[in-house]
């Protein structure tokens, strides 16, 4: 064996495999984030005979049996809610804003929630309902 090799400073540290390991955990970690995100908010939709379904892509606001609230599964303060969709309606005046409330939600707290965006200026709200059979 040849002994001047083992006398070498290592002067440099191969980092390559670090970037590629951080890089799959990361991407692993927005993969479950996009999962788990929404299911937040655990809610028993009231059930109803004529509800209709929608085409478009709306904003979801969701109220647990607690009156907090989300803003498509990712829990909002009032402010930051009132924030979101004013900036929301700039980009499309004719946005619809579904409220998916628990069904032991007061009713006080879904009007409250009502008024908040209708001064947010959104003009298409709808209210989430299971189908009844």
């Amino acid at each position: 064996m040849n002994s001047s090799y083992d006398d070498e400073l290592i002067t440099g540290i191969n980092v390559t495999p670090l970037v590629d390991i951080i890089l799959v955990v990361l991407i692993i970690f927005l993969i479950v984030a996009q999962v788990v995100g929404p299911q937040v908010f655990q809610i028993k939709l009231p059930k109803a005979v004529h509800g209709e379904s929608t085409s478009a892509k709306p904003v979801t606001v969701y109220l647990d049996q607690s009156g907090r609230m989300a803003l498509n599964g990712y829990p909002v303060e009032e402010e930051s809610l009132i924030r979101s969709i004013k900036t929301w309606v700039k980009a499309n005046p004719e946005l619809q804003v579904i409220i998916s409330g628990d069904e032991k939600v007061f009713h006080g707290k879904v009007v409250h929630t009502l008024d908040i965006l209708k001064g947010t200026g959104v003009t298409r709200l709808a209210i989430h309902v299971q189908p009844r059979t």
